[in-house]
């Protein structure tokens, strides 16, 4: 027996969305998609070593900083996790790490990074949770950075101040993307080594950044990277 779809619409039925709801999640989805797009993009360009990990910790996307830190091709980090570079003996605090990083959505810290033929260094990290769904941005930097570079700059991080980057602290901060050192910033930008620490430490002040790994994390989050050849 044929039924009538209208008289059939009580309760237990599936609701079908309205052209209206599908429409907008048509547009969000692209504009979804072009956040993507940038966002692999400045990944990939990025000079800083940064991976992306799934919620079972197994690499999922590295650039090329990282894969030639880890000496991995990226074929061979996909089969692996976390947990395979870390000491044992480290695995403990990896777990109480991961787990404040998907309850606060962020974690910053140091590491051991241990390779196959048993070497270790020691990383700085800033971990960001759901970047994309079920997809976490961990962006790292040899731990013994020189104190010019990372201590102005942590000790500026704090409460993040309102309003956006200027050009100038988009200029820094993508050439600190690209692993620039702050004299060599100074030197490309034809300005003081002062003036790109006071920039510096502005952008980590609105960013909320803690080091500069966590900088980059964020920027690269924001989309406020921009890809070389392209800078203000």
């Amino acid at each position: 027996m044929l039924t009538d779809e209208r008289a059939t619409s009580d309760s237990s039925s599936p609701r079908v969305p309205s052209r209206r709801t599908i429409d907008s999640l048509a547009r969000r989805m692209n504009g979804d998609r072009g956040r993507v797009l940038q966002f692999r993009d400045a990944f990939h360009a990025c000079q800083v070593p940064m991976v992306l990990v799934d919620n079972g910790r197994r690499y999922l996307d590295a650039n090329l900083a990282a894969r030639l830190l880890f000496r991995l091709s990226l074929a061979e980090l996909r089969v692996r996790q976390i947990d395979d570079l870390t000491p044992s003996a480290d695995l403990p605090r990896m777990e109480l790490l991961w787990a404040q990083m998907l309850s606060s959505g962020e974690v910053c810290g140091d590491s051991d990074v241990r390779f196959d033929d048993g070497s270790r260094i020691r990383v700085g990290f800033s971990a960001l949770a759901n970047v994309f769904p079920g997809q976490h941005l961990v962006v790292f930097a040899p731990a013994r950075w020189p104190d010019e570079e990372l201590g102005a700059l942590e000790t500026s991080a704090g409460i993040p101040s309102p309003g956006p980057l200027s050009a100038r602290e988009r200029e820094v901060l993508t050439l600190i993307a690209e692993g620039r050192s702050l004299p060599e910033i100074a030197d490309l930008l034809t300005i003081s080594l002062a003036t790109v620490r006071t920039h510096a430490g502005n952008l980590y002040r609105k960013l909320g950044a803690r080091n500069r790994p966590h900088a980059v994390a964020l920027a690269l989050q924001l989309g406020l990277i921009d890809q070389p050849g392209r800078r203000r």
